[in-house]
Order: C-alpha cells, then structure tokens, then sequence
C-alpha cells in the first residue's frame, strides 16, 4: 500500500497542504438524525432529546453500517471519534462507541475535538491509520449535537440541526485516490468558537465579542458571520484553484462539488467563481439544500446526489469551514450502493446523568 503523500500541485496551490490516499477500496457512509423536532418550526429541524448525546447518533449509524455490510468488528482496527459535544470531558468517548460497538481492544481508539469540519478531517485521519493497521477497516465515527450549544430560541431561530455520521474505509487497492487538503486561519480563531467550557473563562474577553445574540451566554455558540466572511474571502480564489486540479486530475465525468461554509454569501461567491471557469455543472449549497449539521451536513448532501444521480461512482469534492478557522478540501468517489440511508433515532446511553456542560 501506498502511504499518503504531502504534495503541492502548482504554485497557487502552496496556501494549502495536501494529502493522497491510494489504499481505500471501499468507503460506506450512514447518517443518524434525530427524530425529536423542534418546537415551532416549519423546517422539522432534528433536535436530540435531552438524554441523547452525539455518540448515541454515532453509535447507530455505526451498527446501522456494521450490521447491513456483515462487518466483522474483529476487523476494525481504528476507531476516531470527531466532535465538539462528547459524552464527557475524560475518558475519550471513542473508548464507550468502542465498548457500546464491541470492537476488540487491539483497535486504535481516540477524540478529536472537531465540529464542523469533521467530514473531510475525519476522512484524512482514518485514512493515515488505515495505513499503520494490520486490520481492514477504519471506523470514524463525527457529529454534533449542536442544539446543547444554543438557547432555545437559538435552535427554533438559527438554521442548525443534530445529528452524526459513520464512515467505514475498506483497505484495498483504490480505484480512484482519496484526497484532503487544508488551509489554517488561526489569527481569527475568535470568530467561530464557544467562549467558555473547557478550563479557560475570561468574562471580559466574551463581553467585547461582537455580534452576540441576544441571550446568548459564554456556554453558547458565537459566530460572527461578518468576521468569518471578510476572513475566507481572500482564500476562495485559491480554493477555486484547487478544485479545479482535482477536476482535471480526474478521470470521472460526473462531479459533484458539496460547499459548506456556513456563510451564504461565501459560498455564492465560491459557486460564482467555480461556474466562471466552467469547472463543474453541479455545485450544490449546503444553505440551499440541507438545514445545516455541522460535519454530518456533506453526508447528508452525499446521500441527496447519490440517490439523484443516475450513474455510479460519483466523484464528490466537498469544501467546509471549520472553527479556527480552517478549510478543508477533500475529493472522493463514492457508489451509489455505500450510501446508507439515513437513519432516525431517539434511543440514548442510559449509562449516567446528562448535564450539558463542558
């Protein structure tokens, strides 16, 4: 098997750094929404009962897949959970999904605190330790319940959702390269975070935050969608350019380009300069198609154009925006057959008091 590889394709491509996979042959995708909705909202957003955590999601889109695939558990060799709302601040809660899925103890197993850009990084952290494993497949396991960041008028008003995803690689000899690349704004990390919850809170740091709703406390989502704006714009050229590689390194004719960046007018100016140079016919909107879901919103779009589209695979190439800020850029084909439907869920791990608190 190949291991990945850290590659600059031209000079306007040197902004990001570059990942190719050429060991999945295999890729299947199941998402877990909630069934609860919110109260006083035409749009039937799915919002987690109380007692329900991300994991609780996670773990049924994972059993969903292992179940319908015949999986053999004793073949997952590495488990990641990716989110910003886990069960409990220690232990990682990819140790109770490897427990609750019985996955064996001789499994990489490990968190990473990723929201809304978990999609493509989940896909380059399952890919590397598909590399490093005796086994066949790496589980990764991403999601929010991102409802237990927002007051209750918050989720009734704002366009966000709960729900996970489960993504199982299959190492093989690959078809077609899986690739990530990224992009870290980190000076402007203020404008998409929760200013309180871990062990660092600073009253005055969140009183002089701008653009705080009303009611909104330390404990609650900020993003400031101005700041966000004037920080990604200058880089959409880039990533205009970076698409369009990934197009004409492809041999796929069906190409699905998904954009996630949370702001509306950043991605119809990433829509205007992808259209501008003909890179692609079908470039789909996360605000105009999928009530946002953090990471779990470009599955879910996968799952809409798999079932459209007529042919298969398609090769999908997916932009999202994550706290940070960073940009995340990822290429993959996917068969129409690997993508699960998805799944609605109130059950919940009655292992504990559910607090809400970080």
């Amino acid at each position: 098997m190949e291991c990945p590889q850290s590659v600059y394709h031209s000079k306007t491509e040197k902004i990001m750094r570059n990942f190719i996979y050429n060991n999945i042959q295999g890729i299947t995708i199941c998402t877990a929404l909630p069934t609860e909705k919110a109260e006083k909202n035409e749009s039937k957003k799915s919002v987690a009962v109380f007692e329900q955590t991300t994991s609780d999601l996670g773990f049924s889109a994972a059993q969903e897949i292992i179940t319908s695939k015949e999986i053999d558990v004793n073949e997952i060799g590495a488990l990641i959970f990716l989110t910003k709302t886990p069960d409990y601040r220690g232990p990682a809660t990819a140790m109770v999904l490897q427990n609750r899925l019985e996955i064996p103890k001789n499994c990489i197993v490990y968190d990473s605190p990723t929201g809304n850009a978990g999609f493509e990084s989940g896909l380059n952290l399952g890919a590397s330790l598909l590399n490093s494993i005796t086994q066949n497949y790496a589980l990764i396991v991403f999601g929010d319940t991102i409802s237990k960041q927002l007051n209750k008028e918050d989720i009734s008003e704002l366009p966000f959702q709960d729900g996970a995803t489960a993504i199982l690689l299959e190492k093989g000899e690959a078809n077609s390269p899986v690739s990530m690349s990224t992009l870290a704004l980190s000076e402007k990390w203020t404008s998409f975070m929760l200013p309180s919850g871990g062990f660092r809170k600073n009253d005055t740091f969140f009183n002089q935050l701008s653009s705080k709703r009303e009611n909104q406390t330390a404990e609650h989502l900020h993003l400031d969608a101005q700041k966000v704006y004037d920080s990604i714009q200058p880089e959409l050229s880039s990533i205009k350019n970076k698409i369009g590689t990934l197009i004409s390194n492809s041999d796929n004719t069906d190409i699905a380009i998904i954009i996630n960046l949370m702001t509306p007018a950043l991605e119809n100016e990433l829509q205007s300069l992808l259209k501008s140079e003909d890179y692609a016919k079908d470039v789909f909107l996360s605000s105009e198609h999928i009530t946002q879901t953090m990471a779990s919103t470009v599955p879910l779009m996968i799952e809409k154009i798999a079932f459209e589209k007529k042919k298969s695979p398609i090769q999908i190439i997916s932009v999202s925006l994550g706290e940070g800020l960073c940009i995340n850029v990822s290429s993959l084909e996917i068969n129409k057959s690997s993508v699960l439907e998805t799944i609605n869920s109130d059950e919940f791990y009655d292992n504990g008091y559910v607090t809400h608190e970080m």
